[in-house]
């Protein structure tokens, strides 16, 4: 029985230690409606055998509203899905792969959220994890959310 409790205990710190992180944007970092972003996402240095499935970058438009505290229950406006396979590019930084994306036009001026999941199979018997990592962003007032008043025909009207 301890053995078995060992053996779990090892697994999860060894899974707790192997996960996701967004390098880029950096927490607070502005980003621009309608704007192309490069996400960084990196993954730690792993003992174990790790076969990276999967990630989605997406975007949560908070509008105002207090940002969730992670994207486990939503991603948000998915802005892209497919492979991840990071790679050694620096010694000092961990493997890692750069993703463009393009912000969504409508997204709410003030803090957002950028979220990520990675899904991947660990060890021998490939045992299938699913991550959660988030940066919030400061976005600004785009030209187009930003409306002015005029008079046409005696009526007010914001455009």
């Amino acid at each position: 029985m301890k053995s078995i409790l060992i053996l779990l205990s090892i697994f999860f710190l060894t899974v707790r230690s192997q996960t996701i992180t967004v390098l880029s944007p950096s927490s607070g970092s502005e980003i621009t409606p309608g704007q192309n972003v490069t996400v960084q996402l990196a993954f730690g240095n792993s003992l174990t055998g790790v076969e990276h499935v999967s990630a989605v970058i997406a975007m949560i438009n908070c509008a105002g509203a207090p940002c969730p505290t992670d994207a486990s229950d939503s991603l948000g406006i998915p802005l892209f899905a497919g492979n991840y396979t990071p790679q050694y590019h620096e010694q000092n930084l961990p493997p890692y792969e750069n993703f463009t994306v393009t912000v969504p036009g409508t997204l709410a001026a003030g803090t957002n959220m950028l979220t990520v999941a990675h899904f991947m199979l660990v060890g021998a018997s490939a045992v299938p994890v699913l991550q959660f990592d988030n940066v919030t962003v400061s976005t600004p007032p785009s030209a187009s959310s930003t409306r002015r008043e005029t008079l046409i025909r005696g009526r007010r009207v914001y455009v």
